[in-house]
């Protein structure tokens, strides 16, 4: 069979949407792993922090962890 010569209509192709491609969808898991283990360090820190913040700092020579209730 022979292909058609000539030009062909506009608008003859079924037009699709933007789709996200393969590293589009890995950045997005990675930016929420990263999240998600921030949260992480966030919430373990609040625990070994000065007053429950997890940016205090002990001091030095008298460092404090809270004993695990049981």
């Amino acid at each position: 069979m022979s292909q058609p010569v000539g030009m062909q209509m506009p608008g003859g192709r079924a037009k699709r949407g933007a789709s996200p491609d393969v590293y589009t969808v890995l950045a997005v898991v990675a930016t929420l792993a990263l999240a998600g283990a921030c949260g992480v360090l966030a919430y373990a820190g609040a625990k070994v922090g000065v007053d429950g913040s997890p940016f205090g700092i002990q001091d030095q020579n008298n460092i404090r962890v809270p004993q695990q209730g049981r």
